[in-house]
C-alpha cells in the first residue's frame, strides 16, 4: 500500500465533483470519479523484478566550486550519470529493494533493503555529501590544511602585512571544503509473535577543512583549519506490540573520534612576548550512552496514552594540552591531567489525547529534561593567545532542569468551523549562570473555517512571555554586567498567521499566507533589544489539460533586529539595526504521457534573492555599510521517451547561476587589512550548464 491506498494514480483531469462543486451541493449530488484510467503504481500483487537501471553521461560547462556543494558537480567536463531503482518480490514474501542516485559523482547515494516480509530484513545505506566553500583561497603556510602549519623558507616577519616582503611569492592555492561519507547497516527481525527486534550501526566520516581565525592579540591569520571527524552510532531496540498497546526498549551509543587533537601554526607577524608559535585545541573525543523505554496505550476508543523515559550519560576524558607553546612563558600547572567530564541526562515525556465527544478533542502533555553536569570544578590560569598570562579562572560545570506542560482543546462548532485553544508553560532552572530561573508562558487561538465549499481559512494568534530572575553579579569577572544574552533575557512575543486556500475552479487552486511576529526584550541594556519578522506567500497549482499540470509560487520574508551596545573603553552608547529581506519565486510544468512515446517531461524554474542592510549609529554618526546581496537562479528540465519495450531515453538539463556581493570578502586580498593575513576568499559569481543523457533499462 502507498499512503493508505493501493498505489492507484489517476489522470490529472479526473477530479471528483465533490472536491470543488458549487456551494450547497450535497454528497448525493457528487459524481463518482472515472477510474478507468487509474494506474496501479505499487500493487503488492506483482512478483518478480521491477524497476530500472539508468546509465549515461553528463557534461558540466564551467568550473564553479560553490555550485558543487551538495551536487558534486564543481568541475567542468564529462561525468558518469548512473542510477538504479529496483524492486523484487517473490511469492513467499522475500523482497529486495535497491535505490541509488548520482552513483558516478561525489554526491552519491545507495540504499539496499532485503529480507522476508514479516520475518527479517537487512538494510544497507551509503551516501556522500560534499560541501565546497572556495577554491580561490591562498595560504603562505607549508602544510596548510593539516594540524602543523609552518612558515615558508626565507619568510621575514613584519608588524603588518604590507611589510611582509615575500608574501606574494609564498602564496599557494588551497581549496576550502569538506566531504561527509556515511555508511549504515541494520538488521530487523519481525515474527508472528508480538516481539520485534532491530539493531543498526552507522559510521560517518567528515574530512576536509574550513576557515578559522588564529590570533595573537591584535594580529591574526586565517587558517585552512583541518577536519578529520569520525562518528559511530549504534541503535538497538526490542519492541512488543499488541492490539491496543505497544512497548519498546532501546539503546543508543554515539562515539566521536577526532583525528587531530590540535592545530599549531607559526606566527607570520612579529610576535609579542616571544609568541612566534600558536596552538588551537580541536574538539575532544567523547561518547554518549542512552537507554530509553517508550510506549503507547489505547485505553479506549476515545483515550490514548503515550510516553517515553530515557537515561543518558556523556563522558569526555581526553588529556589536556599544555596551556601554551610559547617557550618564553612559564607553562601554568594544570589542576589535573584531563577534564574527567561527565554529564548525566534524564528525559521524561507523557502525552494523553482524548476524543471526549464527536466535537471535542483534548491533548495534555508533560515534558521533563535534566542535564546534570558531574564534571569536577577547577581553577585554571589562562594564557591569552600564547602571549600573556591572566588571573586564575574557574571552570564552572553548569546544569539545568527544564519542564514543560502543554494543553490544547479542539472544538468543532459546526461542519465549517473548528476552534483550537492551546497553552504551554516552560520552566528552566540553571546553576552557575546569571539567570537561574526563567518562566515562559505561551497561549494561542486558532480558527479554521470553510465559509464556502471552495474556501478554507486558517487564522492563528499567539502571545509568549518570558520572565527571569537576572542577577548581573553572577556574570563572570570579564563580562560587562549590562550584557543581556538573548536566550536569557525577558521577552514578549506576539505573532499572527493566516492561510487561505481557494479553489478557483475544478482545475485551478490557490493558497495565500501571511505571518507576522514581533519580539521585544524588555530588560536589555546591551544586546538584542527588538526583532520583527514578516513573511507573505502565494501558491497556484493548475491542471491545464489531461496531460499537463503546472504550479507557481512567490514568497517574501523580512527580518529586522535592533541591537544596543556601549563602547568598552569610554562607555559611549551605540545602536545597530540589521534588516534582511528574502524573495523566492518559482514556476513548474509537468507533462504526463503527452503522446504515448514521451512518457514524461518536466520544467522547473526557481529564483531566490537575499539583501542585507546594516546601520550603526554612534556618536551622532551613521556609517553606511555596503548592502549584502545574494542571487540564485536554477532551471531544470527533464524528458523521457520510450525507445522500445525495455529501453527509454532520458534527457536532462540543469542551469545554475550564483552571484554575491559581500563587503566582508569582496576585493579583500590577503594583505588588504594590515593586521590580518587573509586567505583571500572572494564571493562566487558564475553560471553553470549541465546536460545529461541516460538510457533507462526497465524490468517491468
Amino acid at each position: 500500500m502507498v499512503n493508505g491506498y493501493l498505489g492507484f494514480k489517476k489522470s490529472a483531469s479526473v477530479i471528483p465533483a465533490s472536491a470543488g462543486g458549487a456551494e450547497g451541493s450535497s454528497a448525493a449530488d457528487a459524481v463518482e470519479p472515472d477510474t478507468s484510467e487509474w494506474a496501479c503504481e505499487a500493487c503488492p500483487f506483482v512478483y518478480g523484478a521491477q524497476g530500472s537501471i539508468l546509465i549515461g553521461a553528463g557534461w558540466v560547462s564551467d568550473d564553479l566550486f560553490e555550485f558543487g556543494t551538495y551536487r558534486g558537480l564543481e568541475e567542468s567536463g564529462i561525468y558518469p550519470a548512473v542510477g538504479v531503482d529496483l524492486r523484487y518480490r517473490s511469492e513467499d514474501a522475500r523482497y529486495l529493494l535497491v535505490r541509488g542516485d548520482r552513483l558516478g559523482i561525489d554526491s552519491r547515494y545507495l540504499a539496499v533493503d532485503a529480507g522476508r516480509q514479516g520475518a527479517y530484513g537487512l538494510e544497507f545505506s551509503y551516501n556522500e555529501i560534499p560541501y565546497y566553500r572556495a577554491d580561490d583561497t591562498r595560504s603562505i603556510f607549508v602544510g596548510a590544511g593539516t594540524s602543523n602549519q609552518t612558515l615558508p623558507p626565507g619568510w621575514v616577519r613584519a608588524g603588518t602585512t604590507d611589510g611582509m616582503t615575500s608574501l606574494g611569492e609564498s602564496l599557494r592555492g588551497i581549496e576550502i571544503g569538506h566531504e561527509r561519507k556515511t555508511l549504515g547497516l541494520a538488521l530487523k527481525v519481525e515474527r508472528e509473535s508480538p516481539w520485534q527486534y532491530r539493531v543498526g550501526v552507522e559510521r560517518t566520516r567528515k574530512q576536509g577543512n574550513l576557515i578559522r581565525g588564529a590570533s595573537f592579540i591584535f594580529r591574526a591569520a586565517e587558517l585552512a583549519y583541518p577536519i578529520d571527524y569520525e562518528t559511530t552510532q549504534v541503535d538497538a531496540s526490542v519492541g512488543y506490540v499488541r492490539d491496543r498497546w505497544q512497548l519498546k526498549a532501546s539503546y543508543h551509543l554515539s562515539d566521536f573520534d577526532n583525528g587531530n587533537r590540535s592545530v599549531t601554526w607559526e606566527n607570520p607577524f612579529l610576535g609579542i612576548n616571544g609568541a612566534d608559535r600558536g596552538r588551537l585545541a580541536q574538539a575532544p573525543e567523547n561518547h554518549f550512552h542512552q537507554f530509553m523505554v517508550s510506549g503507547s496505550w489505547f485505553l479506549s476508543r476515545r483515550l490514548r496514552l503515550a510516553g517515553n523515559l530515557a537515561f543518558g550519560r556523556g563522558e569526555q576524558d581526553e588529556p589536556f594540552l599544555d596551556a601554551t607553546v610559547n617557550p618564553l612563558i612559564a607553562n601554568p600547572v594544570l589542576p589535573r591531567s584531563d577534564l574527567d567530564g561527565r554529564i548525566d541526562t534524564r528525559i521524561l515525556n507523557l502525552r494523553a489525547t482524548s476524543d471526549l465527544t464527536s466535537r471535542l478533542r483534548t491533548k495534555l502533555q508533560f515534558s521533563y529534561d535534566e542535564r546534570d553536569n558531574k564534571t569536577p570544578a577547577a581553577e585554571f590560569v589562562q594564557v591569552v593567545a600564547d602571549t600573556f598570562l591572566t588571573d586564575e579562572r574557574s571552570y564552572e560545570p553548569f546544569s539545568y532542569e527544564r519542564t514543560r506542560v502543554e494543553g490544547a482543546v479542539d472544538y468543532r462548532f459546526a461542519s465549517f468551523l473548528k476552534v483550537t485553544a492551546s497553552a504551554w508553560h516552560k520552566g528552566m532552572k540553571r546553576s552557575l549562570q546569571e539567570v537561574e530561573d526563567t518562566d515562559t508562558r505561551h497561549v494561542s487561538l486558532q480558527v479554521r473555517a470553510t465559509p464556502i465549499s471552495r474556501l478554507n481559512l486558517d487564522v492563528e494568534v499567539s502571545r509568549e512571555e518570558r520572565r527571569n530572575d537576572l542577577d548581573p553579579a553572577l556574570l563572570g569577572p570579564q563580562v560587562n554586567p549590562s550584557l543581556r544574552r538573548f536566550h536569557f533575557s525577558e521577552k514578549d512575543r506576539d505573532a499572527v498567521r493566516a492561510v487561505a486556500d481557494f479553489a478557483i475552479s475544478d482545475k485551478v487552486s490557490t493558497s495565500l499566507y501571511a505571518e507576522y511576529s514581533d519580539e521585544e526584550y524588555a530588560d536589555t541594556e546591551i544586546g538584542l533589544s527588538d526583532g520583527r519578522a514578516e513573511s507573505y506567500g502565494l501558491d497556484v497549482s493548475a491542471s491545464l489539460s489531461r496531460h499537463l499540470s503546472g504550479h507557481a509560487f512567490v514568497a517574501l520574508e523580512s527580518l529586522r533586529a535592533d541591537i544596543l551596545g556601549a563602547d568598552n573603553i569610554d562607555g559611549a552608547e551605540w545602536s545597530a539595526r540589521q534588516k534582511d529581506e528574502f524573495r523566492t519565486a518559482g514556476l513548474g510544468l509537468t507533462f504526463d504521457n503527452p503522446d504515448g512515446r514521451w512518457v514524461e517531461a518536466g520544467l522547473n524554474l526557481v529564483y531566490a534573492s537575499a539583501d542585507g542592510d546594516i546601520r550603526v549609529e554612534k556618536r551622532n554618526a551613521d556609517p553606511a555599510f555596503p548592502e549584502l546581496e545574494t542571487r540564485r537562479v536554477t532551471l531544470e528540465a527533464t524528458a523521457e521517451r520510450v525507445i522500445n519495450d525495455r529501453l527509454n531515453l532520458r534527457l536532462a538539463y540543469l542551469m545554475g547561476k550564483l552571484t554575491e556581493d559581500d563587503f566582508f570578502r569582496d576585493d579583500i586580498a590577503p594583505d588588504t587589512v594590515p593586521t590580518l593575513l587573509r586567505l583571500g576568499e572572494q564571493t562566487p559569481d558564475g553560471t553553470v550548464h549541465v546536460v545529461s543523457v541516460q538510457l533507462r533499462y526497465r524490468f517491468d
